[in-house]
């Protein structure tokens, strides 16, 4: 027995309904590019800030973190100290420092380089017609024509020719020392090694003239006198050695 099935036609499809939307004209598709326009410009201007963000905070930390590890690396240990000796009694002290170089004289330095002494400061028998019998300075021994030096920077302000007084050739400088007026005084000089006069300045260690055996002297050699104040004989051997060492 057959059964008898009733088909019924298919349904069509439902068509999407769309709106109707009134077509673009020319001034709206033109508004649409210039907002794309400026939504790309707004996209580039803030990917640019923050590229800038990250370059400025890259400057920033790069010399924070090699400070910070130059300091790390300094940790414990001590720069080392720089020494500069000065000699008083040597020659012309030379001190280079980076790149350039100075050149300081020592401010006070010995008559002459032997220190041997024939007849030392104060009462004494007098060796000679004509020598004291209170020295005022010291003698010194070096040998005949051995050069003699300015003991400082400064002023001659007495000379005498070679048979004024019992020193010979002499010749008085003063210096200011310490704050204080001193004269030096150097004599028996030979004759033509002092060509210094009143007024002339001189430099520490100057050649002022040679070691002789003029005036009132039993032998060659070289009278040195300290005057504090210009005035006040003082052993001069004792108070350049308190300077000097």
């Amino acid at each position: 027995m057959h059964e008898k099935t009733s088909r019924l036609p298919a349904r069509a499809p439902k068509a999407v309904r769309k709106p109707n939307l009134p077509g673009l004209n020319g001034r709206s598709v033109r508004n649409l590019s210039q907002v794309k326009a400026v939504r790309v410009v707004r996209r580039n201007f803030l990917a640019s800030l923050a590229a800038l963000g990250v370059m400025v905070t890259a400057g920033v930390a790069v010399p924070a973190y090699a400070q910070s590890v130059a300091e790390s690396q300094m940790q414990g240990q001590v720069p080392e100290p720089q020494v500069v000796t000065v000699v008083a009694a040597g020659p012309d002290l030379v001190v280079v420092r980076d790149s350039y170089t100075v050149v300081a004289p020592p401010p006070l330095r010995w008559p002459v380089d032997s220190l041997t002494i024939s007849s030392g400061f104060g009462p004494r028998t007098s060796p000679c017609a004509g020598c004291s019998s209170y020295h005022q300075g010291v003698d010194f021994d070096p040998g005949y024509g051995v050069q003699v030096h300015a003991i400082a920077a400064g002023v001659v302000v007495e000379t005498s020719n070679p048979f004024y007084t019992e020193l010979g050739v002499h010749v008085s400088i003063e210096h200011v020392i310490d704050g204080q007026k001193i004269v030096s005084i150097y004599g028996h000089m030979q004759y033509g090694t002092m060509s210094l006069k009143v007024g002339d300045s001189v430099k520490v260690g100057q050649i002022i003239g040679l070691v002789g055996s003029t005036g009132a002297s039993t032998g060659p050699h070289l009278h040195f006198e300290i005057r504090v104040g210009g005035t006040d004989a003082v052993n001069p051997y004792t108070w350049m050695l308190a300077r000097l060492g």
